[in-house]
């Protein structure tokens, strides 16, 4: 049998205990469960640590009291990190299945070249047959190595992370030559329901986002597609009905990019180009049912 290796479960909180304790209630009562659980509660809100201590007193805790949204809480989490193997959630996701962890362990013993894999979080990604490279990682359900996130110098940090950070890292990781696999049978709940209207500020922040991206990410050659996407999301709101908070994301955009420009690291056009391939078109790689088979013949829960 190989060596199983050693996986960090981390959970980026800041004011839900009651979704935050059925995620860590859900990660730790996995078989087999990982071999240490991180949750970093942003803001200073210490009643949730106080409730996360008194609930689960194996959890690991760190907290900070300035805002660092869940880019900047993911970054605290993998320094804190104790293994290569990083498993992410959000506060309000967790493994719909208690062998998460035993399959994670058959994938990363299949795929020793992944620098990521991301988990199927909806129905379109849970209906798939075949393990497949991505170009974008699921935001609420991804397991990455450690010094490859660290090789790309970590998630920006940012108040709201939609339409940032997955893709983001996604992109980046490309470029230094990562693989990201998605599984269809690696999966996980978003206890989530989609609101009919999101919020002013939830509106303001993700059209941001969706500038910022490319400015950061893109030649200036390739500034059109960019230009291209916030095109897109503009009209997405509009058709919605989405419109709260869209003149104020206009109007801050250009501070907004200032206030990050120290994060501009800009990816040579082909990589930019490849890497919108992929998210067009992902590639089959594997049928999902052969590492069924490696997880139930060497990792047995």
């Amino acid at each position: 049998m190989p060596d199983l290796p050693p996986i960090s479960a981390i959970v980026p909180a800041h004011t839900r205990f009651d979704t935050l304790s059925k995620s860590l209630s859900a990660i730790l009562a996995c078989d087999p469960p990982p071999d240490e659980l991180i949750v970093h509660v942003d803001g200073g809100a210490e009643e949730i640590v106080r409730q996360v201590r008194a609930a689960f007193p194996a959890v690991k805790i760190l907290c900070s009291d300035k805002l660092l949204g869940p880019g900047g809480s993911r970054n605290a989490l993998v320094e804190a990190a104790a293994n290569e193997w990083v498993a992410n959630f959000d506060e309000d996701s967790y493994p719909e299945t208690g062998g998460y962890f035993g399959r994670l362990k058959a994938l990363i013993a299949r795929f020793p070249e992944a620098a990521m894999f991301s988990a199927a979080s909806n129905d379109q990604e849970k209906k798939e047959t075949m393990i497949q490279k991505v170009a974008i990682p699921s935001g609420c359900g991804c397991v990455f190595r450690r010094s490859w996130v660290q090789r790309t110098g970590g998630f920006v940090p940012l108040p709201i992370g939609y339409c940032m950070e997955e893709v983001d890292m996604g992109l980046r990781l490309l470029a230094e030559g990562g693989q990201v696999f998605m599984d269809p049978l690696l999966r996980v709940v978003h206890d989530k329901i989609p609101p009919e209207h999101i919020s002013a500020e939830l509106s303001a922040g993700v059209f941001r986002n969706t500038v910022l991206f490319p400015f950061l990410r893109f030649p200036v050659w390739l500034w059109p597609l960019g230009a291209w996407a916030v095109m897109r999301r503009l009209f997405s709101c509009l058709a919605r009905g989405w419109v709260d908070g869209l003149a104020d994301g206009l109007s801050t955009t250009p501070a907004h990019l200032v206030n990050h420009l120290s994060y501009r690291r800009t990816i040579p056009g082909p990589k930019v180009l490849r890497w919108f391939m992929l998210r067009w078109k992902p590639q089959h790689v594997i049928p999902a049912d052969e590492v069924r088979v490696l997880m139930e013949s060497t990792y047995k829960r």
